[in-house]
């Protein structure tokens, strides 16, 4: 878990409220405590906290272990795509009725009952031996 500092809002006797600026997981959006200096390289960028995230924390494992991963949204559907295709596997975009519209809502994988899905937000992960998984978004980034 994240050694940062996570200090609650505090309601001051005139009704104002004292804040804390919190920083979010850049893999999910998730919250993982009080903003600080490690949150800006040299260069002004923000610095990559999925680490510091429970739920991202799994991603960067597999990475530093040669997995390739790949946030899954409308802009990077077509790259994955490309590259599920060249390692020689099935995908297609997934389809849903979303309000009365039949509407591209994520990512199959694979054909027939073995086929997973994954939707935007997820993450889409080659392994070492050539499988390929899904990594659920939390339910807070839907």
């Amino acid at each position: 878990m994240s050694d940062r500092a996570n200090t609650p809002d505090v309601r001051n006797p005139d009704g104002s409220l004292t804040i804390r600026m919190k920083r979010a997981c850049n893999g999910c959006g998730q919250y993982v405590g009080d903003a600080d200096d490690r949150d800006v390289d040299e260069h002004g960028n923000l610095t990559d906290v999925r680490a510091e995230c429970s739920h991202c924390r799994p991603l960067v494992e597999l990475e530093a272990a040669g997995c390739q991963t790949w946030h899954l949204t409308p802009r990077s559907i077509g790259r994955i795509d490309d590259a599920i295709d060249r390692d020689g596997r099935y995908a297609k975009g997934y389809w849903e009725d979303v309000n009365g519209k039949l509407t591209v809502t994520g990512l199959r994988l694979g054909s027939g009952p073995d086929r997973i899905v994954a939707k935007f937000g997820d993450w889409v992960i080659r392994h070492l031996d050539g499988t390929w998984a899904v990594h659920k978004a939390p339910d807070s980034a839907s």
